[in-house]
């Protein structure tokens, strides 16, 4: 009955007190508290009954699994797996046999362990490699992030798998890259990928490409002078596709330092046009709108005109910079509209995204937060009143120089892509990661 009742006050104002005894019964309040998580109908706050179960520690290990693996909803697992994955064990060993079971539920949440305790999991990679090849996509990739994790010593281990004959030698080749990036790949794995590559290369499509940071573009196919005037070196051929995943990647990865700055992907000549994804000049990607007209300037000087781009997937930020022939003729950014220079026929047509058309009285009667009628308002009174759709990086790049967002079939290649190191990269090399071919 005490335990019922500590449980009962979890959800009161006296919970800490009520947590901190049912911790100290142990193992006997375990499946009680179990119990509670697992209702979803309980007025229990559920992370005040796994945060019990955490701090309780091994006695709640086997239950949790158990619970994990029958869990009748995905809400339930979740749960289970929020409290099995912070429970206060020491000796990481005892997570080890979770590895094994035959839920990938269970499997996944055991490798997530190991990858939250990072270079300590490393005398129980042999463990995680195991499951390289399992058959649950999402197994395999979280033994891929907890790798990542441990970080470089398992390189050796995945290294041997790779000269093996077992079915996870494809899989050690994307660990090796993950963890380590080209520089943990042996001469024979570099000369295979380097292989592919141009197999890929020779009949790729250009394909419409995820935008999330900046880029610089010039209008030439001169790829030794544009490597010249961005201070990139060491030029290796790529995919398009590889480029672009390399981009994304090392922008939206905050694991390790200049992770974003290292490399640059650039494109061939596409309608005429090279691109360069990245942050190829030491001030990295946290550019003020003076260093961003000052290169565009020094490059208009060079290639007649130099167009910067920038757009995100988080937010609505947009922005555009032109120089011709060593002047800024557009600046504009969505964030700072007061700081826009000049302006430019590829916006005729549009609205800029800072204003706002639409009268005050358009959404009068929208509940706001209903995203579905706020929509049908918005398209009937765009409709109605005639307003022009919002000017962005996109649209101004489709009709001043290439959107990248829309390339395909049609788009004219010249030439192949390449990563390139800036003045970072050649200090720290390529960062690691796996990224598509």
């Amino acid at each position: 009955m005490e335990t019922e009742a500590l449980i009962d006050q979890l959800a009161g104002p006296d919970r800490k007190a009520a947590g901190d005894a049912l911790v100290a019964i142990g193992a006997p309040a375990v499946r009680p508290v179990l119990a509670v998580l697992c209702d979803e109908e309980s007025p229990v706050d559920w992370a005040a009954g796994a945060t019990v179960l955490r701090r309780i520690g091994r006695p709640a290990l086997d239950p949790l699994i158990e619970a994990m693996a029958t869990a009748p909803t995905g809400e339930v697992a979740r749960r289970c797996g929020w409290a099995h994955s912070g429970l206060e064990i020491a000796d990481l060993a005892a997570f080890v046999p979770g590895l094994s079971h035959p839920s990938p539920k269970v499997r996944a949440n055991t490798a997530y362990v190991l990858q939250n305790r990072g270079e300590a999991a490393l005398p129980h990679a042999p463990a995680l490699l195991a499951l390289l090849d399992d058959p649950d996509p999402d197994v395999r990739q979280r033994v891929i992030w907890a790798l990542e994790e441990i970080g470089p010593g398992v390189v050796p281990l995945l290294r041997r798998i790779r000269r093996s004959r077992t079915p996870a030698r494809r899989r050690a080749l994307e660990a090796l890259a993950a963890v380590g990036g080209p520089s943990a790949l042996d001469d024979r794995d570099q000369a295979l990928v380097r292989r592919l590559i141009r197999v890929k290369a020779a009949t790729e499509t250009p394909e419409p490409m995820h935008l999330c940071g900046t880029w610089y573009a010039v209008p030439t196919g001169d790829r030794a002078a544009v490597l010249d005037a961005f201070g990139l070196s060491e030029p290796e051929p790529v995919t398009m596709r590889l480029g672009a995943s390399a981009w994304n990647h090392d922008h939206h990865v905050w694991r390790g330092e200049h992770r974003s700055c290292r490399r640059v992907y650039v494109t061939p000549s596409l309608d005429g046009w090279t691109l360069l994804f990245g942050a190829p000049f030491p001030t990295h990607e946290d550019l003020d709108p003076a260093d961003v007209q000052e290169h565009c300037r020094e490059l208009s000087r060079r290639f007649g005109a130099a167009h910067w781009y920038g757009a995100s997937c988080g937010d609505e930020w947009t922005s555009w910079c032109v120089a011709e022939d060593g002047d800024i003729v557009r600046y504009y950014d969505v964030f700072d509209p007061d700081d826009q220079i000049g302006s430019h026929p590829a916006e005729d047509g549009y609205v800029l995204p800072h204003t706002d058309p639409f009268p005050d009285d358009a959404f009068d009667g929208i509940d706001l937060h209903d995203s579905a009628a706020f929509q049908a308002r918005y398209l009937q009174v765009k409709g109605d009143l005639g307003i022009p759709d919002e000017c962005h990086a996109t649209s101004f790049a489709a009709r001043a120089s290439v959107d990248p967002s829309a390339l395909g079939p049609q788009t004219s290649v010249q030439g192949h892509a390449v990563l390139a190191l800036t003045s970072c990269g050649r200090r720290h090399g390529h960062p690691p990661g796996a990224l598509e071919i």
